[in-house]
């Protein structure tokens, strides 16, 4: 029950993300934060979540090159 609550929410977060039109680098340092931990806490992942998770490690890679330390 548990995993369904967090797969939704992900799946939310992620439509909503696409929905509006933002972009990872848009994203605020918090919320990068929060879901970064959620990828790296989550123990199987399928292939769209695995992107995505991808897609938040290269922007907070990009971030902390920059000098910002979000994640």
């Amino acid at each position: 029950m548990k995993y369904l609550l967090i797969c939704t929410t992900f799946y939310v977060c992620v439509a909503s993300l696409v929905g509006c039109g933002n972009t990872f680098s848009e994203m605020e340092g918090v919320e990068l934060r929060e879901r970064s931990y959620h990828c790296l806490a989550e123990a199987s992942s399928t292939a769209a979540e695995l992107q995505v998770c991808e897609n938040i490690r290269r922007e907070c890679q990009r971030r902390q090159e920059a000098g910002e330390f979000d994640c």
